[in-house]
Formats: C-alpha cells, sequence, structure tokens
C-alpha cells in the first residue's frame, strides 16, 4: 500500500471549500474505471505522476460535507489527504480481464464505502490498484474506484490523461480543470410546465430502490466496424424510401445500434406473451459539454434524452424517435431547463438523504454510453493499441452501456497469445433478466439477417 498526496500547491491554491453543484449530488454512485497495459507500470514513475494528477484534481484528496450556505449545502472539504494506492502481484492469471470493456466480477480497485460518504463521514473519494500480472511477456492493470460526485466519464478520462502524459515526462496539451461552474439563466423555465418537466426524469422523482438486485444476465453484443457502417446506411436508406421525416433526421450509429437492441427485446417479449413489454421509452444518458455548458465543466455536467417510440417493433421508426429525442433534448433553452429539474431533484434527493431509482421500468430502456470518449488515449507510452480499457455497469435489466471496443486482447486467462479479431467496431452491454435472454439473442439474430447484414454478432 502507498499513500499518495498531491504535490502543493494545487490549482485551488489556499481554498478551504469547494461547492458543488446540485448535478455533482450523485451520492449514491461509484465510478470504476481502469485499463490494461502489455507491459510493466513503472512503480516510483506512477505514484510520481499520480501526486501530480492530484495537484490538478485535488478533489479526489477532499472529504463530502454540508454546510449552512443555503445556497451551496454541499461541497468539498479540501484537506489534500493521501489517496490509497494497492499494488498486488497476482499469483495467477484467474484475475486477467475478459476481452470485453465491460467487466464482472470487478477487481481492479477497491470498493469505496458509500454510505460513509452519503452521511460526510472522513472517507476517501478515490482508492486505486495497480496489479502485476504473470503472463510472457507482462501484463498490468491500474484502476480507481472514484466517487461520482467529483467526476463523471468523461471528467475521469480528463484525469486519467493527465496521469498517462505525466507518466511519460509530457506536458498536458488540454487545459487544467479550473473549478469555475457556468452560470445557467434560470429564466428559461418559465417557458416550461414544471411537472412535466420531472416527468422526463423519473429516476430522480422514484426514490429508495431495493437493495435486492434481481437475478439478471450480461449480454455483450460486439458489432464489427464494417457491420455498424451496414446497419446504419441500410437504415438510413429505409428512413429515406420510407418517406417518414425530412432531411433533418441523420440517424447515427448509436440510434441504430439502440433501436436494433430495442426493438429485439420488444419482439422477445411478445413472442414470450409477456406482460413486461414492449420497450416504448429509451432514454440516453446526455453530456451537456459542448451545449449549454462549455467544453471544460468540470466534475458532472449530465442530463438525459428521452425517446417515445410509437412502434415499438419497427427498427427505423424507433431509431427516428431516439435521433429526434437527441434533437428536442440540445435545444438550448430546453436543454437548460431540463439541467435545472435535475438540479432540483438531485438536491431534494441528496437533502432527504435518500437514493435515487435508476431501476428501468418494464417497457423502457436506459443507456448510458461512452460510445465517443477516446479513452485509451491515457496509454501511459504503451500505445493505444496495446490499451485496453476496462469499466462496469449497472445489473438492472435494461440499463445498458456502449463503447468503441478495445483493441485484439492478446492474452487469455490461459496466458496464451490470441488475435481472433481485427481492431474497432462496438460492444453494447447490458443485462437481462434469464427467461428473457434465449428469446432476445433469436429475435436479434433474426432481424440481423432480415437487414441483410454480412456475418453474425459477435455475443
Amino acid at each position: 500500500m502507498e499513500l499518495v498526496s498531491p504535490l502543493l500547491p494545487t490549482v485551488l491554491g489556499d481554498d478551504e471549500y469547494y461547492n458543488l453543484a446540485d448535478s455533482d449530488l450523485m451520492l449514491q454512485f461509484p465510478v470504476e474505471t481502469g485499463f490494461l497495459f502489455e507491459g510493466e507500470i513503472d512503480r516510483k514513475r506512477f505514484l510520481h505522476a499520480l501526486e501530480r494528477a492530484l495537484s490538478a484534481f485535488p478533489l479526489f484528496c477532499g472529504r463530502l460535507r454540508t454546510a449552512s450556505d443555503a445556497r451551496h449545502p454541499w461541497g468539498i472539504q479540501l484537506l489534500n489527504q493521501p489517496v490509497e494506492v494497492e499494488f498486488i502481484d497476482a499469483p495467477d492469471n484467474d484475475m486477467l480481464p475478459r476481452d470485453s470493456v465491460i467487466q464482472d466480477p470487478w477487481y481492479y480497485s477497491p470498493p469505496l464505502d458509500i454510505d460513509a460518504i452519503r452521511v460526510c463521514k472522513d472517507t476517501a473519494l478515490l482508492k486505486m490498484r495497480v496489479i502485476n500480472f504473470q503472463t510472457n511477456p507482462r501484463v498490468t492493470t491500474v484502476g480507481a474506484t472514484s466517487a461520482h460526485l467529483i467526476g463523471d466519464g468523461s471528467f475521469m478520462t480528463k484525469f486519467w490523461r493527465f496521469i498517462s502524459h505525466a507518466y511519460q515526462s509530457l506536458s498536458f496539451p488540454e487545459a487544467v480543470p479550473t473549478y469555475s461552474r457556468h452560470p445557467v439563466d434560470a429564466t428559461c423555465l418559465e417557458a416550461w410546465d414544471r411537472t412535466e418537466l420531472e416527468e422526463q426524469f423519473p429516476q430522480l422523482l422514484a426514490r429508495n430502490p431495493s437493495t435486492q438486485l434481481p437475478n439478471s444476465q450480461r449480454i455483450t453484443l460486439f458489432f464489427s466496424p464494417t457491420q455498424l457502417t451496414q446497419l446504419r446506411e441500410i437504415l438510413s436508406k429505409r428512413l429515406q424510401d420510407a418517406n417518414i421525416s425530412d432531411n433533418t433526421i441523420k440517424l447515427s450509429v448509436q440510434d441504430c445500434v439502440t433501436a436494433l437492441v430495442t426493438t429485439a427485446c420488444s419482439q422477445a417479449l411478445a413472442e414470450m406473451k409477456s406482460t413486461r413489454g414492449p420497450v416504448k421509452f429509451i432514454s440516453n444518458v446526455l453530456n451537456l459539454r459542448g451545449g449549454i455548458l462549455p467544453l471544460d465543466e468540470p466534475l458532472n455536467a449530465l442530463s438525459w434524452a428521452n425517446a417515445t417510440t410509437s412502434s415499438p417493433f419497427d427498427v427505423v421508426q424507433t431509431a427516428v424517435a431516439i435521433r429526434r429525442s437527441f434533437l428536442t433534448a440540445r435545444e438550448q433553452t430546453y436543454q437548460a431547463a431540463c439541467l435545472l429539474t435535475i438540479r432540483r431533484l438531485w438536491r431534494d434527493a441528496a437533502d432527504k438523504g435518500e437514493k435515487v431509482d435508476f431501476t428501468p421500468l418494464a417497457n423502457s430502456f436506459l443507456l448510458n454510453s461512452s460510445w465517443r470518449f477516446d479513452y485509451t488515449s491515457a496509454h501511459f507510452g504503451f500505445g493505444q493499441s496495446k490499451t485496453h480499457f476496462l469499466h462496469t455497469v449497472s445489473k438492472f435489466p435494461r440499463y445498458a452501456k456502449m463503447f468503441k471496443r478495445n483493441p485484439p486482447l492478446q492474452f487469455g486467462k490461459e496466458s496464451q497469445p490470441r488475435q481472433e479479431r481485427g481492431p474497432g467496431g462496438a460492444e453494447f452491454t447490458f443485462y437481462l433478466l434469464p427467461e428473457d435472454r434465449v428469446a432476445f439473442l433469436k429475435c436479434l439474430r433474426e432481424q440481423f439477417k432480415a437487414l441483410g447484414i454480412a456475418g453474425e454478432i459477435d455475443v
């Protein structure tokens, strides 16, 4: 175990307290991120790089506190506490990651005491772990568990890139966080009905979910670059031929993959005569950076784009509904009103000591996609082709994540070299109830074939 403190002074200088925005108050959630490198990490260089990174990201060394300030009752006390870093030599390769982004079980960073964090105990907001595996050649994993309240996926990506550059003795090419928060004009709320806005975020209205997760099974779908291109081209052509919309609708790869999956879910539930479908409501987590918030907005900058499809068995109509939801969610006034609503609901839950409930409803699907994030840019000098991003996903049924697919993993748990596929593509992972799995995969494969897409879906 090593204890790593930030180099002083930090970017926040003599400040003793940092006010959190209400949209940061995701108190119940950790963020687990990690990397596998095809090589060995130098321990001293890594620790020195982390010292420099913590100087630029000092909130990781603080503690959650409440204050008497009515506008900003929640914040981080800036204590510059050291961060724990575990170093482990794996005696065997049982913990070696799978050839995917999503890892279950998760070995690659220690857990945080989230319940203690929520009640502002003296509890760490970041813990890290380095595992050296006995492969030939050697591979290493580096992982972190952080409190979501001090950074979403985009912010954590920046943190990892900073460590990577410092490890290589390179200057950081991006702006170091200033931690100033961009104001949002509250007059935008006047154009919208408060109840209608709140109903866009049922996950934040539902409180205190069951602690017992359903017995769900993971499904990871891998799409090759060719399949992604074909899927988008085919659905775009059908959209054009059907004259469903005007030329403002340009389907994205994510729209198409999500529609393919959700319509297969609907078809499977219909074949099973289940009362839990079809999937009519599709939510996508939306990064507001580059919208109403600047690209360098720190910590958390998340909202939702909510789609309702009237044709849950039609992949083209569903893809169009998803695309329209993004266009609506990106309209500036509406986006600002949604962010202020989200802030109010997160704050309400935090003040009451309640947990929000992200369990998707029976006829809904939620995608928290990082498809556009360049995670492997934090490659520590090993190169992106030898860097593999590692992450987790909630086990709630129909809660999904989508990523760029990792480079081919050269070593399996048996430590034998393998090169089974080319680079690129996408990974789409979510959980289903066990009784839904066979019917879903059957419907998905039938739909894939009916669309005329080459090859099979890799599951």
